[in-house]
C-alpha cells in the first residue's frame, strides 16, 4: 500500500487578508511559519519515506521546515501540484468573487483554471508518483485547490467548497484504488496566541 499525506502551505499575507492567492509567488509570513512548525510537530509522530513539494516558495518553505523535523529534504518539486490559475480573480478579494469560482464559471473568471482541468493535472502527478515510489508513505506539501483537486478526483461528491485549513494534513491511500482517509486534520495546530 502506498500511503500519501497532502499537507497545504502555512498562511500568507494574502490568506490573511483574504485575497485570491492562484500563482503568484507569495512567502509565508510568521503565522505561516509557526503553522508550518505546529504540523512538522505532528507529523513528526509518524514515519516519512519522501518529502516533495509544490515550487511555489509558500509550499518549499513549508516543506522544508517539515522535513527539519522528520529528517527528510525535498526530494522533489513538481509544476503540476501548483495553486489553481484563477485568472483575473487573482489577488482580488475572496468574498467578492468566491461564487463565480464555486461555480467553475470561466465566464464571470477570465483566465480560471476549470476544475476538470486542474483536477486532470493534478491527478496526473499524483498517479506518477505513486508509481514511482510504490509502497511508500509521501509527504505532497502543495494548495488548497490542489488538494482539493486530488480528493475530488477520487470521491466526486467531494466539494470545492470544503474549507481546508493552513498546514493541515489530507490523508489518502493506494492499493488497488485510491481512499481518502482523513481530510482537513488540523486540531494540531494552534494559534500563537495559546503558544505554551
Amino acid at each position: 500500500m502506498t500511503e500519501i499525506c497532502l499537507v497545504r502551505h502555512g498562511q500568507t499575507d494574502w490568506n490573511l487578508n483574504e485575497r485570491i492567492q492562484g500563482r503568484e509567488d507569495i512567502p509565508l509570513n510568521a503565522t505561516g511559519r509557526w503553522q508550518a512548525g505546529m504540523s512538522a510537530a505532528y507529523l513528526a509522530q509518524e514515519k516519512w519515506d519522501v518529502l516533495i513539494s509544490s515550487p511555489l516558495s509558500r509550499a518549499v518553505e513549508t516543506a522544508e521546515i517539515i522535513g527539519r523535523s522528520i529528517g527528510l529534504e525535498v526530494t522533489e518539486t513538481d509544476e503540476r501540484l501548483v495553486e489553481r490559475e484563477f485568472g483575473l480573480a487573482s489577488g482580488q478579494p475572496v468574498a467578492g468573487i468566491y461564487e463565480a469560482v464555486q461555480a467553475n464559471d470561466t465566464t464571470r473568471v477570465p483566465g480560471l483554471e476549470t476544475e476538470e482541468d486542474i483536477q486532470a493535472r493534478v491527478f496526473s502527478a499524483v498517479e506518477e508518483l505513486t508509481k514511482k515510489y510504490r509502497g511508500k508513505r509521501l509527504l505532497i506539501v502543495c494548495h488548497s485547490h490542489t488538494i482539493k483537486a486530488a480528493l475530488s478526483s477520487i470521491d466526486d461528491s467531494f466539494s470545492y467548497r470544503t474549507p481546508l485549513k493552513n498546514a493541515c494534513a489530507n490523508y489518502i491511500r493506494f492499493s488497488d484504488r485510491y481512499e481518502i482517509e482523513r481530510i482537513n486534520v488540523a486540531d494540531h495546530i494552534v494559534d500563537e496566541t495559546e503558544r505554551p
